[in-house]
Parts: C-alpha cells; structure tokens; sequence
C-alpha cells in the first residue's frame, strides 16, 4: 500500500500592507524550519455589494475586474519574497475565509499594523478572530520584528496554487 507524504502547510494571511512581506519572510524562515509548504491567502469581498442602487455606474467595477485586480496586487506582495508560490485569493469575509483555509494547517500567520511609539500593540478584529477560532497555532507578527529572509535558496516546492 502506498501512502502519500504531504508537507505541512503554513498558511499566511496576506493583505496590501507593508507588514504583508514581514509576515512572509518570517513564514520563510518558519517553513525552512519544519520542512513546510506556504499557502498566502488573501481575503477580498466585492464592492458592488455595498453600493448604493442609486450609486453612479461609471464608478462601479464589475466582480471579475475586482477579482483579477486583487489577484495581481496580492500576487505582487507575494512576489517580492515567494516569487514562486501563487497566492490564493478567495471572496469573503477575512477571518472566515483564514479560518477556512487553515482548518489542517500546520500554522496560521497573520500580521499587525505597527503600533505608535511607545504604545501596546493591539489585535485587529479579523487577527483576534482567528486567535478565537483557529484550530491550529496562530503566529502575529508585528513588521518591525520580522527578521530579513535568512533562506534565500530556499524552494517551496509542492506549494499548491489557487
């Protein structure tokens, strides 16, 4: 009988914020260490569905252009330190859509807004949601103490795309 050996998975969440690619480059150093897959997610929900119906037409974008233009602005952040690996983009709320996908993960990782000098840093919504309700370790990275990616030769290969 043969049976197939999947890598961990590490699933990080990915919005367009500077702290995007220190949360990936700490995930790149986490996956070196446990031999692990990452999967970037990143969450979207169509604004046509908050629209008012009275709303100028010239201003909307249809779902497929605000899809694609999400793709491509995520696959922009994941480039700059996974240049390989295609970022998942799904429609919905951020903490169920992280939640989903982290429902057999090995990780979840997620960042925060840097915080004012000298103040705490506190959880968002959607990174206390996920603290709240994920069924595996949830990691939140703050930008400033992400480390620089020390695994530069590092390949994910077997990362899935979506």
């Amino acid at each position: 009988m043969s049976q197939k050996i999947t890598r961990p998975r590490i699933v990080v969440g990915v919005n367009h914020s500077p702290a995007a690619t220190a949360v990936l480059r700490w995930a790149l150093g986490e996956a070196r260490l446990r031999n692990a897959v990452i999967e970037a997610v990143h969450a979207w929900q169509w604004s046509g569905q908050h629209r008012a119906s009275y709303a100028p037409m010239g201003t909307w974008r249809s779902h497929d252009e605000e899809y694609e233009a999400a793709r491509e602005r995520t696959r922009r952040v994941v480039a700059q330190v996974l240049p390989a690996t295609e970022p998942i983009v799904t429609h919905g709320p951020p903490a169920q859509v992280l939640l989903t996908h982290c429902a057999d993960a090995e990780m979840l990782v997620l960042g925060t807004r840097s915080p004012a000098p000298g103040m705490p840093a506190t959880a968002t919504p959607v990174v206390a949601a996920c603290i709240m309700g994920a069924r595996c370790p949830v990691v939140v990275i703050s930008s400033p103490a992400a480390p620089s990616p020390a695994f530069h030769g590092y390949e994910l290969s077997g990362a899935r795309s979506g």
